[in-house]
C-alpha cells in the first residue's frame, strides 16, 4: 500500500506540473460542418474487409473523412490541454451494444488491445500538446496519426484480442472523441468478422524461461491503482499470473556458475503514460549459486523505451542451478540504486520470487 501510495503521489505532481504549464483556459468550440464517414480495408489498403475473417496479427487500413480538426475541445486536461481540440480515436476492439461516450456509456464498455488505437489529431493541435516538464507529446506520438485540414486520415490498426471483453460484444472498427471527448457525430462503426484463433500473422509466443511478479503488488499497482497497462515485445509477454517472461538466449551455466541471458522488453504505464517504464533484456551473473540480475531499464519516469541503461536490479538465490534442471520460486532481494524513480518507488519491501525453466535438450 505504502509502494501504491508514494508512486501515485509522483503521478500527481505531474499532472499538477503538466496542466500549471499549459496555461490554458477552455474555450467554446465551433458547431461542426463535417459529416464523418470511415471505410475499413484489409491490410492492402483497397480491399474492403466486408466479411472476411480477420485473425490476431491481421492489419486493417481505416480511412475517415468529415472529421472536423477542431472539434473536441471538451475533455480531460490530460496529455491534450483544455481547450486544444483532443482529435478522435479509431480503435479495433469487442465494444458492447451500448458502447457510445456521448450516452453515457463507460470506458470498460470498449474494449481494445494497445496495438489496435490510434490517435487522429491534426498537427497543429498536437504541438500545443506541452512537452515540458513532462512529455505529453511523446504520449501521442506513439498512437498519432495525422488529422488533415479537410477532416480526412488514414490509419493502421493490428488485430488483437483484448481483454476484459463486455457482455455481448462485437467486434469491430469505432471512432469516437479522444482523451475524454464527447462527439455523437463521431461515433462511428464498422463490424468486423474476426477470430480469435491464430491465423497466418499472428506472431509465435516466445518462450517463457524466465518468469518474475518483479514485486507482489507490481502487477497490481500498473493496471488497478494507476489505472495503465503493461505487455511485453520482442520475447518478452505477461502470463496469466501478471509475471513478466523473458525469452532465454544464453546459457553458460557450469557448476554453479556463468551467465544467463534473455530477451525481450517490457513496458508498464500508468494511464495518460504520466509514467512509462521499460525493463528489457535481463542478465542473471551466476558466482557460486548466487546470482545478480540487471536489466536495462528506461531513464527517466516517463521515457519508455527511448532511453535505457543497464541497471542491477536484484540479487538471486540460485544455488538450485544445475545440470539443466529448472528452479522454482528463487528467492530474490532488490538491490540500492534501481533507477528511474519510478521504478524504485515499486521495489520498496520484497521481491516477487522467480522462476527459471530451461529448454529441454
Amino acid at each position: 500500500m505504502a509502494r501504491s501510495f508514494r508512486f501515485l503521489v509522483l503521478l500527481m505532481a505531474a499532472v499538477t506540473a503538466v496542466v500549471a504549464s499549459a496555461g490554458l483556459s477552455a474555450s467554446a468550440s465551433a458547431a461542426p460542418t463535417f459529416r464523418p464517414h470511415i471505410d475499413v480495408y484489409l491490410a492492402d489498403g483497397v480491399t474492403p474487409v466486408g466479411d472476411t475473417i480477420v485473425h490476431p496479427g491481421d492489419e486493417l487500413v481505416v480511412t475517415g473523412r468529415g472529421f472536423d480538426p477542431n472539434a473536441n475541445r471538451d475533455g480531460l486536461p490530460l496529455p491534450v490541454p483544455p481547450g486544444v481540440p483532443h482529435g478522435t480515436f479509431i480503435a479495433f476492439g469487442a465494444f458492447a451494444p451500448d458502447w457510445k461516450p456521448s450516452a453515457g456509456a463507460p470506458e470498460s464498455a470498449r474494449a481494445t488491445d494497445r496495438l489496435g488505437v490510434q490517435w487522429a489529431l491534426s498537427a497543429d493541435a498536437l504541438a500545443r500538446v506541452p512537452d515540458v516538464p513532462f512529455d505529453m507529446r511523446r504520449t501521442i506520438r506513439q498512437q498519432w496519426v495525422p488529422l488533415e485540414r479537410d477532416g480526412t486520415f488514414t490509419a493502421r490498426l493490428q488485430a488483437g484480442t483484448p481483454a476484459d471483453i463486455p457482455a455481448g460484444a462485437r467486434y469491430g472498427v469505432y471512432t469516437y472523441g479522444a482523451a475524454g471527448a464527447t462527439n455523437a457525430a463521431q461515433e462511428l462503426s464498422v463490424p468486423v468478422n474476426y477470430s480469435a484463433e491464430p491465423g497466418p500473422n499472428t506472431p509465435v509466443p516466445a518462450p517463457r524461461n524466465l518468469l518474475w511478479g518483479y514485486s507482489p503488488g507490481f502487477h497490481r499497482t500498473i493496471t488497478d491503482d494507476v489505472q495503465g497497462g503493461i505487455y511485453g515485445t520482442g520475447g518478452a509477454d505477461i502470463d496469466d499470473a501478471g509475471r513478466m517472461t523473458f525469452d532465454l538466449v544464453e546459457e553458460s551455466v557450469t557448476d554453479g556458475s556463468g551467465v544467463l541471458r534473455y530477451r525481450g522488453t517490457v513496458v508498464a504505464f500508468s494511464r495518460f503514460h504520466l509514467a512509462e517504464i521499460a525493463l528489457a533484456d535481463p542478465v542473471i551473473r551466476v558466482i557460486d549459486g548466487q546470482g545478480v540480475l540487471s536489466m536495462r531499464t528506461s531513464t527517466t519516469n516517463m521515457n519508455g523505451t527511448d532511453a535505457m541503461r543497464r541497471v542491477d536490479i536484484a540479487d538471486v538465490d540460485l544455488r538450485q542451478i544445475g545440470s539443466g534442471r529448472d528452479v522454482l520460486g528463487a528467492q530474490v532481494s532488490f538491490r540500492p540504486g534501481i533507477g528511474p524513480e519510478a521504478l524504485a518507488v515499486l521495489s520498496l519491501g520484497p521481491a516477487a520470487p522467480m522462476d527459471l525453466r530451461f529448454p529441454v535438450n
